[in-house]
Parts: structure tokens; sequence; C-alpha cells
């Protein structure tokens, strides 16, 4: 199984949040991104090489845990860019899937929903925030995104059924 690369140790890249999605929910941090976004929240993710790598299983097992012993309504997927390193995410997602099918999964990515590099991850993901952040067209009143051009992509098994 892959490993995947987060942004550093995994207390410090899976919190809780209450603006990445609705309700309290678990964000996970990944490493790498091709997009590079001018005014990006967060540029130390950029570089996939100055994140941690960790196994898939002990990845999933510590969301797993973490999830059943809270009050969270989903988890949300961020960095970096989350689709960067699809095949460890696609592995992370089953494996959580496997052990609580409902969960809500969010992810944020700068690839549009037609770029997305592997289509294969979009049947575990509930709702996909796609497209890059664009410093000149941000709105303090979009709920949930950084910028105007960003979509927030409802989905069920991989295709998009409502768009905000």
């Amino acid at each position: 199984m892959n490993d995947i690369v987060l942004a550093g140790t995994l207390d410090d890249c899976v919190i809780e949040s209450l603006g990445d999605g609705p309700g309290i929910r678990l964000v996970i941090f990944t490493n790498g991104c091709p997009h590079r976004c001018k005014g990006c929240h967060n540029p130390r993710t950029w570089d996939i090489n100055k994140g941690i790598k960790y196994p898939v299983k002990e990845v999933a097992d510590y969301l797993i845990n973490k999830y059943r012993a809270g009050r969270y309504q989903g988890i949300t997927l961020t960095g970096g860019d989350p689709l960067y390193q699809t095949d460890a995410l696609y592995a992370l997602l089953s494996l959580v899937r496997r052990e609580i099918p409902d969960i809500n999964i969010w992810c944020y990515t700068g690839y549009t929903y037609e770029e997305v590099p592997d289509k294969k991850i979009l049947p575990l993901i509930n709702v996909l925030v796609d497209g890059k952040f664009d410093q000149d067209k941000t709105h303090p009143r979009k709920k949930f995104r950084g910028s105007n051009n960003q979509n927030i992509l409802y989905l069920v098994d991989g295709k998009v059924t409502k768009v905000e």
C-alpha cells in the first residue's frame, strides 16, 4: 500500500475546523501542490519533499479512531492539493469508507472537476471544492471557498449533482 505525504506530524496535520465544510470536521493537510496560487494560505505545503511520509493504513486508523471518538460531521482534505497524491488518497479513503461508509468527505483541489488527474477518486468524495485560488477574486461572503471562481460540487458516485 502507498505512503501518503502530510504537512507534519499526525497531530499537526489533522486538525478540527468549523470553516472547511459543514459542522465540526477533521481536516487533513497533505503536501504537494503543482498550482502554487498567488496568495495561497498554506504555501509551506507546496513541496511534497518537505512533508512527512506515513503509511496509508496508519493515517486511516488515526482518522477512524479520532472520528469515532469525537462529534465530527466529516473529514476534509486540503493541502497543498490532495489530488496531487491520488493513489495514496484513493487507498486512504477506501480504508476509511470501509470502516465508516456514510462518512461525509470534502476535498479541496486547485484542479477543476474536468482536470482531476485520476477520476477513480471522485466516487469516494461527497463534495469537491474545485479551482485554483485566485487572489484577485476573493470574497469574504463566499462560504467554504477562498475565491469566487471556485465551485462547491456535490457528487454522487463521482458525478456532479449540484453546484454552488
